[in-house]
């Protein structure tokens, strides 16, 4: 097991909060309570109106190892650069608010990675979905423990993480804090998610473990979501990730690889299916949600995913011919009825989308 030097301690934790007065405690205690003691937690607190930052204050009175910094109000992506240039461990993990680690996440995670030399782990995360009127969905994104022998393996591997959505987010990853810092990555500027600073990360990583199982949980409501994918943002979103994934397949020699590039083909489509429910349902006049769907389905990506893409959830193959056929009508009418069938909630869109 490694140990910390007197320039600081094994795992920074980075976590950005923002009202977040009913989960911080729980949070921050589940890593107190680690059994790896030897790290930082630095807690930004992204200008809150309610209790967040007392809550963390108070903990932070009875342990050193918790550092709150008041910021002004700002996204969670820039609190995260701000948490990130506080850091002084050797690795570096991302925390939510509304997160849980299991007590043995970060020995199990550091572990692995002492013991391989290793300069990236996965590890599993757990989501719990909160819909509309309370409704429940649990969502696993985990795998089998696994080490690549070599960087060709992870490669030609990785589209089964990215598949399962586990590959994307950062939570539930360990990284070397000093190999972000040299890449030059930053949160800021990605949209709601992290994941354009993981696929930055994961460019030329060399030395890759998976933890099997579960070590991280959110439980997280899917209405900001959806929200979001109402709105001209989340297709911009779609994307801006769709174009770094093909780029990373790009970079990696892999854009003739055919598992990989039906891996993108399908997320693509799922997450494309999820935006134009997002716009359907949204309550804009008919004509104006035609206008929006018809620009994203127009597109050679659109055309290309409907005619490669096999998707994991019903509602995406549900989609696939209208898609193609390039009908804007059927493609609204098939919207609606995923949205009225579904509660408004496009829960079975990649569920990366809500990490």
């Amino acid at each position: 097991m490694a140990h910390g030097t007197s320039r600081g301690p094994v795992v920074s934790v980075l976590m950005a909060a923002h009202d977040a007065e009913g989960s911080v405690r729980r949070a921050v205690e589940s890593f107190q309570n680690q059994t790896l003691r030897d790290l930082e937690l630095v807690v930004v607190d992204a200008g809150s109106r309610d209790a967040t930052a007392r809550t963390v204050e108070a903990l932070a009175e009875r342990d050193l190892r918790i550092e709150l910094v008041r910021a002004d109000a700002c996204s969670r992506q820039e609190a995260l650069d701000v948490a990130l240039e506080r850091a002084g461990g050797r690795y570096v993990v991302v925390a939510d608010a509304d997160g849980c680690a299991r007590p043995d996440m970060l020995s199990d995670l550091v572990g692995l990675a002492e013991e391989r030399s290793l300069e990236l782990v996965v590890g599993g995360v757990e989501l719990g979905l909160v819909g509309e009127g309370g409704r429940e969905t649990e969502v696993e994104l985990s795998s089998e423990a696994t080490v690549y022998p070599t960087q060709h393996d992870f490669r030609t591997s990785a589209w089964q993480l990215f598949a399962s959505g586990q590959l994307m987010p950062a939570a539930g990853k360990l990284l070397l804090r000093e190999r972000a810092l040299d890449l030059g990555l930053s949160f800021a500027g990605d949209g709601p998610s992290d994941h354009l600073f993981v696929l930055g990360y994961l460019s030329d990583v060399e030395r890759v473990g998976v933890l099997g199982g579960v070590c991280y949980r959110l439980d997280r409501r899917t209405a900001p979501v959806e929200r979001c994918l109402t709105r001209a943002e989340g297709y911009r979103l779609l994307e801006r990730e769709h174009a770094a994934l093909l780029a990373l397949y790009r970079h990696w020699g892999l854009e003739g690889d055919a598992a990989s590039m039906e891996m993108l083909q399908s997320r693509y489509m799922e997450r494309l299916v999820a935006c134009i429910e997002g716009v359907c349902g949204s309550g804009l006049p008919s004509a104006e949600q035609r206008r929006a769907v018809e620009a994203m389905i127009e597109t050679e990506q659109a055309r290309l995913a409907a005619s490669v893409a096999r998707p994991a959830s019903s509602a995406a193959r549900s989609m696939l011919a209208p898609v193609r056929g390039r009908s804007v009508r059927l493609v609204c009418a098939q919207a609606r009825l995923l949205s009225l069938l579904g509660g408004g909630r496009a829960v079975w869109a990649m569920p990366d989308a809500y990490v």
